[in-house]
């Protein structure tokens, strides 16, 4: 693959301040927020606080994959994890319509080790608070699929085509 490729939309955000009370599971938390005041598409750009235990995959190798990468069996931390950075993007599935959160953290376990991945969708309990900034666009829409250059699921920006630039200016 040659030159830089590219979709992009400008777009005017509401901004949302939310925290998410204990015992609340993190991504579940969201997408009730997200229903509560019709967002459909979106980007986290902060969350911190504390989790109970924290579910995530990161990815590793497969030749099988178009990309040569698959994301690995989820794996568990028991808390208290200190959740110390939190980013990601709110859309809907292609498919089905259904509200999709792709979350990546930061994360520390209770010895201080640091860890890091992509959240899965639960079993991700607030221990004390996370406190998450969303920024909702309304005039944006993200569908989540299976993309077929890369065989993993990512969001595209609907209606916008793919912008090649040939690195020629």
């Amino acid at each position: 693959m040659e030159g830089i490729r590219y979709a992009s939309l400008e777009v005017k955000s509401r901004r949302f301040f939310v925290r998410l009370m204990p015992g609340t599971d993190l991504i579940p938390g969201i997408k009730a927020l997200c229903a509560k005041h019709n967002i459909k598409a979106g980007a986290i750009s902060t969350m911190l606080g504390s989790l109970r235990q924290v579910r995530f995959v990161w990815p590793i190798p497969d030749s099988v994959n178009k990309c040569g990468l698959k994301y690995g069996a989820p794996k568990t931390l028991e808390g208290p994890i200190e959740l110390v950075s939190g980013t990601g993007v709110i859309g809907t599935m292609k498919d089905s319509g259904e509200l999709a959160v792709h979350l990546h953290a930061s994360f520390s376990d209770s010895t201080s080790k640091m860890w890091g991945g992509h959240i899965v969708d639960e079993g991700n309990p607030v221990a004390v608070t996370i406190e998450v900034v969303i920024d909702a666009y309304d005039d944006l829409s993200l569908a989540r699929n299976v993309d077929d250059e890369t065989g993993m699921p990512l969001f595209n920006i609907v209606g916008q085509p793919v912008v090649h630039v040939d690195g020629k200016a």
